[in-house]
């Protein structure tokens, strides 16, 4: 057996590249940040900030909290046009190399979110363990004294070559919230895996991470957040991969109905997903045949979600109807037929957008029943209420304390 002489320089090559990829790393995270606070991020950065703290629910953000947003915004949140804005930084930025603009777009495609315990550290390296897959890690550029074993940190992991690097932002979190945090991202993964009966942990971080800040602040309260559980019922029954024996004319009226869904939508929010849910469960369930059919069974979707999974009490079938050239009459047909079929409920927690306003807004109150907290709302008991009186009494008591606070 052939063996080579060992190369006395393979070490310094080894650390000259590595020093050489912190300081990318260094780079672009600066460059980032500069980008998030400047101008041409400002509309993104706006909405963004309101979809992750609708002011119907946080009166005051405080500045802890609003730097776990910075990476969600960064690598998740589709802006102005549509992608995350590292993706954006890396096509208008001209002075960027390819290998930074390589490295942005893989940040975008592939940061890893979570609460990760530190297990060990040497040297610049750290080795984290995400909650609650217990997913490994191997962070670089940890500077000496900042980490060490037992911290819980919340960030997100930004992939670099072999290894992970701290997000943008970083907090330490109570180790003893463990338990709690364990429980809450169970719980948020119930809901998720009702939408999306396949998401991964990576999944549930990277879309419903305002959801699990949110939880955090319920955790620091010192909540027994034990008690709190999704609340029963049935998950879709579509998994989101193409359906073998479909017809083509299925997808084509999917499409329509996600189109006119956004159309409709209010600008923080992003109901295609669930739409497109909501029409491959009632295909499924119903098996429409006719082609020609395609328009009413856009318009009863589009109409059917609207009405009960965003709860909109303005939409009419005479408005869908004519969005989509067909009878008020048939409208109201074919929805009935969806909303049977599926045993569709308001605010439905198989096709709603999990970020969405008013969804959070039932959630918190969801959460605050389960906590055994009745005197927040007067003593009523909000488990019996409907969605729709629930948001009434949360708007009405929002004000309240607003008028009482000035």
């Amino acid at each position: 057996m052939h063996r080579d002489p060992p190369d006395p320089h393979r070490g310094q090559v080894c650390s000259l590249e590595a020093a050489r990829t912190d300081h990318l790393v260094r780079r672009l995270r600066s460059k980032l940040m500069d980008y998030l606070r400047d101008d041409e991020a400002e509309i993104s950065v706006g909405w963004g900030m309101v979809r992750f703290f609708p002011p119907e629910l946080f009166d005051e953000v405080e500045p802890e909290a609003r730097s776990l947003a910075v990476d969600w915004l960064a690598f998740m949140f589709p802006g102005e046009w549509r992608i995350p804005l590292a993706r954006q930084l890396a096509e208008d930025d001209a002075s960027l190399s390819q290998e930074e603009r390589a490295t942005l777009n893989a940040w975008a495609d592939r940061a890893a979110p979570g609460f990760f315990r530190v297990e060990s550290v040497s040297g610049l390296q750290a080795r984290l363990v995400r909650l609650p897959d217990d997913a490994p890690r191997t962070v670089r550029g940890v500077r000496g004294g900042v980490l060490k074993p037992g911290d819980l940190l919340v960030t997100w992991l930004l992939p670099t070559g072999p290894a992970y690097y701290l997000g943008l932002e970083t907090a330490f979190v109570d180790q003893d919230l463990t338990d709690g945090l364990r429980h809450i991202l169970q719980v948020e993964m119930d809901l998720l895996r009702r939408q999306r009966p396949r998401a991964t942990w990576d999944d549930l971080y990277r879309t419903s991470w305002p959801r699990i800040v949110w939880a955090v602040g319920v955790l620091a309260n010192d909540a027994d957040v034990f008690r709190i559980h999704a609340p029963p019922g049935p998950s879709v029954l579509w998994d989101g991969r193409p359906v073998p024996d479909a017809p083509a004319w299925w997808e084509r009226t999917a499409e329509w109905a996600r189109t006119l869904a956004e159309t409709s939508a209010p600008i923080h929010e992003e109901p295609g997903d669930g739409i497109e849910r909501l029409w491959w469960d009632a295909a499924l369930t119903l098996r429409p045949k006719q082609e020609r059919t395609v328009a009413s069974w856009t318009a009863a979707v589009v109409y059917a979600f609207r009405r009960y999974v965003q709860g909109d009490p303005t939409v009419t079938q005479a408005e869908v109807a004519e969005q989509c050239c067909v009878s008020p009459a048939t409208v109201g047909n074919r929805s009935r037929q969806i909303v049977k079929a599926l045993g569709l409920e308001p605010f439905d927690l198989r096709y709603v957008d999990l970020l969405a306003r008013d969804v959070r807004i039932l959630w918190e109150m969801h959460c605050i029943g389960a906590l055994g907290s009745p005197a927040l709302y007067g003593g009523m008991d909000v488990a019996k209420m409907s969605p729709e009186d629930k948001l009434l009494l949360h708007a009405v008591l929002r004000d309240m304390r607003r008028y009482l606070n000035e």
